[in-house]
């Protein structure tokens, strides 16, 4: 197959309804792609574990090591058989090569399970059943189809994901500004946006360049400002009132920020 860009190529379809575990695989060349379409199992890809499920995909290139381990579909049915289905391609070559430099296919990445998606794969598997006469090009041809068409999968999974990563930034970050004045922690910021402390700090530092709570300073001085430029209220007070806990911590928050003690700011800003 060498003439259509493919030095191997091995597909197929795996059903498992017993427990089923494999040696440590080393690949030398090419690439192994793997798609859940039933069912649970665990897959380590150069010894870290991924918990993989239905629509995910995995892919295992060279110089990494693969072992597949299927157990029961949930820890808690442990006594229930497995019943794990999946497709699977493992091909090397000059077209792979090159596909394989740009495409940027991480480990694990859950995709949409399009009938084109599978009709590739099953028509693949047919094709490499055919044992009549040379069908190398029509196998290229169909493994490059198959190929690209997970690439665009895997595109589209990764800009859906973005936009979700973004729509929480900004609630994380709209959260921030109507509470700012409240008692505010990670734990109950991230809490309240449905995400994990590392997750909500992740996010927010990615979309805004800062973490959360130093945002949440950054409002309450906001806050403070205007009340000290136009109100009558005594700086400890303003201090209670925008959130903050104590006033020295206040005072050392300003002057950080503005480079000046309140006071001073009130006296410099306030107008006439």
């Amino acid at each position: 197959m060498d003439p259509y860009g493919l030095r191997y190529l091995y597909a197929g379809y795996s059903h498992h309804t017993s427990p089923y575990r494999t040696g440590v695989e080393h690949r030398h060349d090419g690439l192994l792609l793997r798609l859940q379409v039933k069912g649970f199992c665990k897959i380590a890809v150069s010894g870290k574990e991924h918990a993989i499920g239905p629509g995910d995909l995995v892919c295992v290139k060279p110089g990494e090591t693969y072992q597949l381990t299927i157990g029961p579909n949930r820890p808690e049915a442990a006594a229930a058989a497995p019943d794990s289905a999946d497709y699977f391609l493992a091909c090397g070559g000059e077209w792979v090569d090159e596909w394989r430099s740009h495409s940027d296919i991480p480990h694990q990445i859950r995709i949409e399970m399009t009938e084109e998606l599978l009709s590739f794969w099953r028509k693949l598997i047919y094709e490499k059943r055919d044992l009549h006469g040379d069908n190398s090009e029509m196998l290229a041809c169909v493994v490059k189809l198959l190929c690209l068409t997970i690439e665009r999968l895997a595109r589209k999974a990764r800009a859906a994901a973005e936009r979700n990563d973004g729509h929480v930034a900004y609630k994380l970050k709209q959260y921030i500004e109507a509470h700012a004045t409240e008692p505010l922690t990670l734990a109950r910021i991230s809490a309240q946006c449905g995400v994990s402390v590392s997750t909500a700090s992740h996010l927010f530092k990615q979309a805004f360049g800062q973490p959360p709570m130093r945002y949440a300073v950054e409002v309450r001085l906001a806050i403070a400002c205007d009340r000290i430029l136009y109100s009558e209220m005594r700086l400890e007070d303003i201090a209670e009132a925008s959130g903050f806990r104590s006033y020295p911590y206040f005072s050392r928050a300003f002057r950080a920020r503005f480079r000046m003690s309140p006071s001073k700011y009130r006296a410099v800003n306030r107008p006439e």
